[in-house]
């Protein structure tokens, strides 16, 4: 008893949740009342329908009681038989003539088919004409005459309508079934596949589309929810794009800081290295300790590693402003050849004093766009390290000339001609030294900072480590390239910079 109550509460609950349930079940229902209202309605108001008037019976009755008043009862007999076809043929059968006795009695006539059983006094509220009186000749006793309508027409009205009631059950049941069936599904239908799209985007599923087409409100309802689908999606996707490039935003600076504390862990400890030494040859020199006695040889000493000292925090500065946040450099036209013949001019005393011979190759006119302070940074960094670095006796090479590239130019109407490939320029530098040459594990190291590939031959030549990162900082700034490879005589240096405007 408890399972069958449970299963009828379970049903009932899911009969509750669906929506084309309570449809289907509400129009059933009123389509069924609506039915039974209209045939009952029929029944009770169906029979009384007359087309002719109680007027017209009215002067059948009356002539009636006139022409059988104090006749013969054989004429009586005929007269009424005549007066009742005609009566029926005049209203359509409509009304009939009722004769009684005086007792109230229903007097029975074998040619006048319209006995009912009834007493006069069963009429007395019934529609009917007015009561005449009549005699017949050869007799006292006296009767009653009036006509009525034919409730037999009532009843066989009645009568078809009830035996067509099980007919009429069927069909109502079953047109109220198809109505609901069809307004369900046409009601329901459309709410269930919105429903069961909303679903879908609920579980982030935004490339759900519900497809109603349909111009009421249910129509707008669906419209509005796959305008909103393709919105959620449009703002998720910007979402994952602005979450992607604050997650790069993120790497990136955490990439930085890495490199920032490493640079400046470095850092610290290249300047402790001289300063430690300056204080060691200051406390022997001041304490008069063994070989410190000879205060002129290691006070110029401790000036050497001074001016390294020097060096290596001008660098660093150098370095610390162009790594500062949103630091851009003022470009403007540079006639980088100039430049280039004003550096190696300014360190041939340099030259000279390494023993080295100098050869350049230096194209007049070459213009860059940048900064000319930092080219000149670059400038002067290569040709150091190429003097610093190459023996005795070698020679260093510097090369300065435009180099000539064709590209396809792109292409910019169906309707046009192909274009013809562009020619453009690029500014090329390379500085050679030869006599050294590196190892090549150590060649994709140089432009990091600090990073020396002897390190005892590097403190020799005062190098701080930072001179190539440096170099490589300021043309990344210049949309320029530096790379260093080996030769069979010795190293060379190439700077690539960005596309130039060919001259006219």
């Amino acid at each position: 008893m408890r399972r069958s109550e449970g299963w009828d509460t379970g049903l009932i609950k899911k009969m509750k949740s669906k929506l084309s349930v309570k449809v289907f079940m509400m129009t059933a229902v009123l389509t069924a009342v609506c039915c039974g209202i209209t045939y009952f309605c029929i029944l009770r108001f169906a029979p009384h329908i007359y087309v002719h008037t109680m007027d017209e019976a009215e002067m059948w009755a009356g002539e009636l009681a006139a022409c059988i008043d104090q006749v013969s009862k054989e004429e009586y007999s005929y007269l009424i038989s005549d007066f009742a076809r005609m009566l029926s043929e005049e209203t359509d059968e409509e009304y009939v003539y009722h004769i009684f006795r005086q007792s109230g009695e229903e007097l029975r006539l074998p040619y006048l088919n319209t006995m009912t059983g009834k007493n006069i006094a069963d009429y007395e509220g019934c529609e009917k004409t007015g009561s005449y009186t009549f005699q017949m000749w050869d007799s006292a006793e006296k009767y009653v005459v009036f006509a009525a309508k034919d409730t037999e027409l009532e009843s066989q009205a009645a009568g078809a309508l009830k035996k067509a009631l099980p007919v009429i059950v069927v069909i109502v049941v079953l047109v109220s079934a198809a109505a609901a069936f069809f307004y369900t599904w046409y009601m329901t239908g459309p709410v269930k596949k919105i429903s069961t799209i909303a679903r879908q985007i609920a579980d982030m599923e935004f490339d759900a589309r519900c497809e109603v087409r349909r111009s009421d409100e249910i129509g707008v309802l669906a419209g509005s929810l796959n305008e909103m689908a393709e919105k959620l999606s449009l703002a998720l996707l910007q979402l994952r794009e602005a979450n992607g490039k604050l997650q790069e935003d993120i790497d990136r600076e955490r990439a930085l800081e890495q490199q920032r504390l490493a640079f400046f862990s470095a850092a610290s400890h290249e300047l402790k290295t001289p300063i430690t030494i300056i204080k060691g040859q200051l406390e022997g020199m001041l304490y008069q300790v063994g070989r410190f006695q000879d205060r002129e040889t290691y006070l110029a000493r401790s000036l050497e590693v001074t001016n390294t000292l020097e060096t290596m925090v001008q660098e660093l500065l150098t370095v610390s402003r162009i790594e500062t946040p949103g630091y851009t450099c003022k470009k403007s036209r540079v006639d980088f050849s100039r430049l280039a013949a004003g550096r190696l001019t300014a360190l041939s005393e340099l030259f000279l004093q390494r023993e080295l011979t100098i050869e350049t190759f230096l194209s007049p006119d070459i213009v860059v766009m940048g900064d000319a302070r930092l080219l000149e940074k670059v400038l002067d960094n290569l040709l150091s390290n190429a003097a610093l670095y190459s023996p005795a006796g070698n020679h260093v090479t510097v090369k300065l000339w435009k180099e000539a590239e064709i590209k396809a130019a792109e292409p910019q109407k169906a309707e046009t001609k192909t274009a013809e490939p562009q020619r453009a320029e690029t500014v090329m530098l390379t500085v050679e030294n030869t006599g050294v040459q590196i190892p090549e594990e150590a060649l994709p190291k140089l432009f990091e900072a600090f990073y020396r590939v002897d390190e005892s031959r590097s403190r020799q030549t005062g190098g701080s480590g930072l001179g190539l990162y440096i170099v490589k900082t300021i043309l990344d700034l210049h949309g320029a390239s530096v790379s260093i490879a080996n030769t069979e005589q010795g190293v060379t240096v190439l700077v690539r910079f960005g596309e130039t405007e060919p001259e006219s």
